[in-house]
């Protein structure tokens, strides 16, 4: 495989995974799981801590 291909497969699945977590933290019923979502999210996503998110 490409290295180009590699690196659309690995971006289409990132952007996949942070979507997912963005609608879990934002719907959940359940508030540990808005939680648990959110402190994933303040991992993968680049200058974005958990501070600036309460």
């Amino acid at each position: 495989m490409s290295v180009g291909l590699l690196s659309t497969i690995a971006a289409v699945l990132y952007g996949g995974t942070v979507s997912v977590l963005a609608l879990t933290a934002t719907f959940a019923r359940r508030r540990v799981l808005r939680r648990e979502a959110r402190s994933t999210l303040a991992l993968l996503v680049p200058g974005r801590s958990e501070e600036s998110q309460r």
